[in-house]
This record gives structure tokens, C-alpha cells and sequence, in this order.
């Protein structure tokens, strides 16, 4: 009985173009030239051109500028230097409809036998659509968090607000009995609207921070520097904290390096870590003991950011539970705050956390990557 195995017959032409044609990827054929040998039936709907119409044409007919006037370059390039560029890998590109739509695309080239050159290709217009779709609904989350969270901080900045109101009704009225007076005193009304004019100015930049947290931005990532992040929002977090009578404050890190992201989206993960810190501690009694938020370097090229409170801690069976919709550890919170957080910190590549404070209460944090050059 011989042990002999039989070489694989070698399809014809009729059978291997059946067999490009079984094939879900578009799968084109080209020699050392560019021009185009086979083209498989999902070529022809990803590119809406018949199989003959392209048969002999460069296949740069398929790319839009600037890889068409540079396409004949990359084989050239790779049959006289072996390096691999586009041949031997594979990559997103573009590709160029017959009707001149240009669509994203993953393009893998292969060598077939230095004479001929196989490329498969897999159409990405469905999956970028959805990567669109869920960046619009996690900046619409984004917003709808920030003004769930305005709500509950609505009591703090109507204190903080009250007061520079109440100075300058205060300064207003001195400043009629110096009018009332005779002589008039110039030096005291003067006073006065030095006065009414300070506080007005405090209570705008209260109302102005208010809009910056509030308004609609497009979605922009950029270098950030996190200790200009939590200072721009210090005074929302702040006027919180002091309605309830926790003191507040702050240990930045020096020479943190940037990171990249949306500073508004940034502050309303922050702004949220704080106010559940002041949930945790309203009615404890270590309130005196305050809040602490802290910026520093960490590992592996990241920076991280931490508010630690002296509250009544998370309970063990929640656990990383905590950070899922609807889950919350208030009596009358929806529990989407820290989800939305986790989106956010999630889309920055970074991670958000939390663990026990070892003096009592809770550590929440995120940690994201320091900023690449370009």
C-alpha cells in the first residue's frame, strides 16, 4: 500500500475565478505594472465597476490623490529595495468608487511571486458610521450629565452667588448715605464702588465658569495640562463644597506633561468625583477633614488625578459595580454620573477607579496616557 499522496490539482481558469468569486472581500489581482489581472465579484459591488471595464486598467484607477499619482512608486520601490511599505502589510486606506465616492477601506497586499501582487480588501464604511454614530451619543450622554450634575450643584453656586449680591447691595447702601451726607464724602462713595465693582466682577466670573461647564463644544481632542483642568473648575467645586461646610483644596504635581483631551469633558468627570465626595461626607463627621484633589505623574507615561474624601467609604459588594448605569450608593441618585464618567475616561484611553482610603472614606481617580508628539 503506497504511502504516496497525490499533488493538489491545479484549478483552472474557470474554477479559481470561481473561487474569487465565493469570496467575501474584494479581491484584486495586478502584475509588476499596476495593471489589473483579476477582480472578483465583491471588487465590482465595493467598487461599482463590471470586471471587464477594469481588466488591463492601472489600478490606481481605484484610488483617489495622492496614493493614485504614487502607487506605480511603492512597487518600484519594493522590488528594487525588498523593504515593505503597503506590500506585505496591511492598512486603512481610501478607496475611489466609480461615481467618485471616496470610502474608507482595509487594504492588505500580498507578493505573489514577485510578478504578481494580491490585494484584499475589506470595506469600512459601515464600522466608521458606527464609531461616528457612538462618539454623537457619548457627547450627547456628555451633556445631558452636565446639566444633571448642574442641577444638584444648583444649591452651592446660589450661595456663592448670593454673597458678592448681598456685598454689593450692602456697599450700594453706604454709598447713599455718603451721597445723603454734606458734604457729600467723595473718599467713602468712592470706596463704595471700588467695592460694588469687585464683587461684581467675582459674581461674573462665578456666571462665566457656570457657561463654560454648560456650553456646546465640538468634539476637539488637544494637549491639555490637568492642573489648568482642575483649576479652571476649582471655583463650581469649591462653591459646592462650602455650602455643606467641607473645606477643600488642592495638591498639584510640577512639570506634569500633557495630556490629550477634552478639557470640558475632563471637567465634568472631575466636577462629578467632587460632588459624590460631598454626598459621601454631608452628614459625617469628619467633615472638617475636607477634600483633597491631587494631580501627579504616574507610571508607564500616564498622569493621574485623585479625590480623596473622608466620607462613608463603598460598600465591598458594590465594588466595580459602582461605575455601571443605575447603580448608586445616594438615595435618590440615578447612578449615571460615574457611568458617564467612565465613557468619558474610557474614550481618552484612560481608566477610572476607585479604592479605600486608608484614613477613611474613598480615593476616586482616573489615570489617562501622556500626550504623544506628532
Amino acid at each position: 500500500m503506497s504511502d504516496t499522496v497525490d499533488p493538489p490539482r491545479i484549478p483552472d481558469t474557470g474554477e479559481f475565478q470561481a473561487l474569487l468569486d465565493a469570496a467575501v472581500d474584494a479581491i484584486i489581482v495586478i502584475d509588476v505594472a499596476g495593471r489589473i489581472e483579476e477582480f472578483n465579484r465583491s471588487a465590482e459591488r465595493l467598487f461599482s465597476y463590471r470586471r471587464n471595464d477594469v481588466i488591463g486598467r492601472n489600478v490606481s484607477v481605484l484610488m483617489p490623490e495622492p496614493d493614485r499619482s504614487h502607487h506605480g512608486d511603492y512597487i518600484q520601490h519594493y522590488r528594487e529595495t525588498g523593504i515593505e511599505n503597503i506590500i506585505g502589510t496591511g492598512r486603512e486606506v481610501t478607496g475611489l468608487r466609480s461615481d467618485g465616492t471616496i470610502f474608507p477601506m482595509h487594504l492588505s497586499v500580498g507578493d505573489a511571486n514577485g510578478e504578481h501582487f494580491v490585494g484584499i480588501i475589506r470595506d469600512l464604511t459601515a464600522e466608521k458610521a458606527a464609531q461616528k454614530e457612538t462618539q454623537s451619543l457619548q457627547g450627547r450622554l456628555a451633556e445631558v450629565g452636565r446639566f444633571s450634575l448642574l442641577g444638584e450643584l444648583a444649591a452651592g453656586l446660589a450661595h456663592e452667588i448670593n454673597q458678592p449680591l448681598s456685598a454689593i447691595a450692602t456697599y450700594a447702601q453706604a454709598g447713599e448715605r455718603f451721597l445723603a451726607q454734606n458734604p457729600i464724602d467723595t473718599e467713602g462713595l468712592q470706596a463704595s464702588c471700588t467695592r460694588i465693582s469687585d464683587q461684581a466682577l467675582r459674581a461674573g466670573e462665578i456666571i462665566q465658569n457656570l457657561r463654560g461647564f454648560v456650553r456646546r463644544e465640538p468634539p476637539r481632542m488637544e494637549a491639555l495640562d490637568l492642573n489648568r483642568v482642575v483649576g479652571d473648575v476649582f471655583d463650581l467645586i469649591a462653591s459646592d463644597a462650602r455650602a455643606e461646610g467641607i473645606p477643600i483644596t488642592t495638591k498639584l504635581g510640577t512639570d506634569l506633561p500633557p495630556v490629550k483631551g477634552q478639557a470640558i469633558q475632563l471637567q465634568q468627570v472631575l466636577l462629578n468625583l467632587t460632588r459624590n465626595a460631598v454626598d459621601a461626607m454631608r452628614d459625617g463627621v469628619r467633615k472638617t477633614e475636607g477634600i483633597e484633589i491631587r494631580t501627579e505623574c504616574g507610571q508607564d507615561n500616564t498622569v493621574s488625578v485623585l479625590v480623596t474624601d473622608h466620607g462613608h467609604g463603598v460598600s465591598q459588594h458594590l465594588d466595580e459595580d459602582v461605575f455601571h448605569p443605575f447603580v448608586s450608593t445616594k438615595a435618590e441618585g440615578l447612578g449615571v454620573g460615574l457611568a458617564i464618567s467612565r465613557t468619558i475616561i474610557q474614550a481618552h484611553s484612560g481608566t477610572l477607579f476607585h479604592k479605600p482610603n486608608p484614613a477613611g472614606g474613598t480615593i476616586f481617580g482616573f489615570i489617562l496616557p501622556v500626550a504623544q508628539e506628532d
